[in-house]
């Protein structure tokens, strides 16, 4: 070869190891977007569950709270990733007095003692309605005291849970009837000792709503006779909480929300399985809560009906209790109306 001669430079095969880096680079590249993709189908298929939150709610013990039974009883407050600790009560005003002390997080309860709560300036708000019902409640007497139609109510002792529910449908039948208000004498009993108390003669009639009534009435028999006023009167049960908690938490009002959505729907397409379900819960025949049963309507909303009853009510206590605050209070701010608006805007016919 020539000195002149230039010798041209080596090229190095593919498989040679300059190019080799590069072919580990590209493996490496195509297993991890591989790996990514199957993930992604993985966590797509399996979404994960949410992380738990704690939640201490106070649960009445009434076929109206059945929603809330469903949705534990079928795991939907734990697969909303709730981890909910109830705490059994007798009756509505009970719940709101463990809210009040901090005791629970929520609370279930008729909109009457939430409005004397308010009334007395407790901080609460309400998160969700999910049953209303307008002939379920009664006023059971005994017969043997001279009580065969609403008038014969005058002058006797009746005991009501005071500050519930019971105590404004008592109100509401004795004004359908033109009947006084202070033309009877109220006792202010417990729902559990009712029933007990009108069968042994200590009181004449007793306003309630069941099962407590139907306790009554069988302990009655034929000796006792119940008093209605369909439409005098619509209940609504509600999940209560504090307002600033309420606020604070967002996320598990939202997953609260669609926990009672999931047993709204599952009452709606099992309900005679739903029936055996909170039958069981609140320890009474199942045959026997029947009746009362189908005049229940759960449903999750909050309505401008609703509001309405409210202030009515707020007026109602007021004229009855002296020491109560007035004027009427401005009920809007004591919807929680977000996590509703957010799952299901349709259930909210509130005008805000």
């Amino acid at each position: 070869m020539n000195s002149s001669e230039v010798a041209a430079p080596s090229k190095t095969p593919w498989t040679g190891f300059g190019r080799l880096p590069l072919l580990i680079a590209a493996v490496a590249l195509a297993v991890g977007v591989a790996t990514l993709a199957m993930t992604w189908r993985y966590r797509t298929a399996h979404p994960q569950a949410p992380a738990a939150m704690a939640v201490r709610l106070a649960l009445s013990t009434t076929p109206h709270a059945a929603l809330l039974m469903l949705a534990a009883e079928k795991d939907f407050l734990r697969d909303e990733g709730l981890d909910v600790t109830i705490v059994p009560v007798s009756h509505g005003k009970t719940a709101l007095d463990l809210l009040a002390r901090g005791e629970v997080d929520l609370a279930t309860a008729a909109e009457v003692p939430f409005v004397t709560a308010v009334l007395d300036r407790q901080p609460l708000s309400i998160l969700a309605s999910m049953l209303s019902v307008s002939d379920e409640m009664a006023i059971v007497a005994r017969r043997d005291r001279g009580i065969a139609v609403p008038a014969d109510l005058l002058g006797k002792r009746i005991g009501v849970p005071r500050g519930t529910s019971a105590e404004y449908f008592l109100w509401a039948l004795l004004i359908r009837h033109r009947l006084a208000r202070d033309g009877v004498t109220l006792i202010d009993l417990p729902p559990g000792r009712l029933a007990d108390e009108l069968a042994r003669g200590r009181i004449d009639a007793a306003s309630t709503w069941q099962p407590v009534r139907q306790d009554a009435e069988s302990a009655l028999g034929a000796q006792g006779i119940s008093f209605t006023a369909p439409a005098a009167y619509t209940v609504s049960h509600v999940v209560v909480g504090r307002t600033d908690y309420l606020h604070g938490h967002a996320e598990m009002s939202r997953r609260f929300v669609r926990a009672l959505l999931k047993a709204e729907r599952f009452n709606r397409l099992h309900a005679d399985e739903s029936l055996g379900i909170v039958a069981r819960r609140l320890k009474v025949d199942a045959d026997a809560l029947r009746p009362s049963w189908k005049s229940l309507a759960f449903r999750v909303n909050l309505l401008q009906s609703q509001l309405v009853t409210m202030e009515d009510e707020a007026d109602w206590a007021v004229a009855g209790r002296p020491g109560a605050s007035a004027p009427t209070p401005n009920f809007l701010p004591h919807l929680y109306l977000d996590a509703l608006l957010e799952e299901q805007p349709d259930r909210v016919t509130v005008a805000h």
